[in-house]
Parts: structure tokens; C-alpha cells; sequence
């Protein structure tokens, strides 16, 4: 998916004719979108879940690579895990992080208590999955 972004370069015998910059920079876009859903891919896979949040600033408003953030998570998943954004996200990022680093401890559960909390909290408003 990533290598094709700016696939069809490639095959121009002039690949400058007829380019334009925003035919540039939706490449990059897309590129750079599809990165940013491999890794998250990636990362979820690692910490076992299936839901995939994706916040901050970047995403406003940004249809296009939400779109594209779905359907990488859709494809490299094949289906198993949901990309989902939540409706008013300009700051979750760096309020994950200050959390992050203020040494909270999380408790540990058992698979078998989260799996029946997560299926009685099924209120996902403000938040939404193409």
C-alpha cells in the first residue's frame, strides 16, 4: 500500500508532465497516513486489543486520512480491529502523555473481568469508525 503512493511516477517516461502539487502532497498524505496505520496496526497487535483510538489535531477535520486510517487498519487486521476517532480530540495526545509520565500505576486484571466490563460498556458516543 505505502510503495504505491507514488506508484504511478514511477512508470512515466517524464513523471513531472501534467503533476501538479496537490497530486504531491495527497501522495505524501496518503504515504504518511498509511505509516501511521501500520504502526498502530502494530502496536495494538502487540498489546492485544482490537479497538485502535486515534486522536489529535492531525485527524481535524481530516476526512481523507481517516478514511485511509480505517482502511489500513481494516486491511492489515483483515477485518479483526476498528479504527475509531473520537469527535473532539485536539488534546487527548498530550493529555495520554502528561498521564503517561505521572508514574500512575494501572491495576492488573484478568482477561476474563475486562472482557465482561468491555461488553457492558458499550456507550461509544462521541466517537466514530468509517
Amino acid at each position: 500500500i505505502v510503495a504505491s503512493s507514488f506508484g504511478k511516477l514511477a512508470t512515466k517516461q517524464h513523471p513531472a508532465r501534467g503533476l501538479t502539487q496537490e497530486d504531491l502532497a495527497r501522495a505524501l498524505l496518503l504515504m504518511v497516513t498509511n505509516n501511521i496505520g501500520q504502526v498502530g496496526y502494530l502496536n495494538a497487535k502487540l498489546h492485544n486489543t482490537e479497538r485502535i483510538y486515534f486522536v489529535g489535531n492531525f485527524l481535524r477535520e481530516n476526512v481523507l486520512s481517516q478514511k485511509r486510517l480505517a482502511y489500513a487498519i481494516n486491511y492489515w487486521s483483515k477485518g479483526k480491529m476498528e479504527a475509531l476517532f473520537l469527535e473532539h480530540e485536539g488534546y487527548f495526545g498530550a493529555l495520554g502523555a502528561f498521564l503517561l509520565h505521572q508514574g500512575i500505576q494501572q491495576p492488573q486484571h484478568d482477561k476474563q473481568s475486562e472482557q465482561t466490563k468491555s461488553e457492558g460498556n458499550t456507550n461509544r458516543q462521541r466517537c466514530s469508525s468509517f
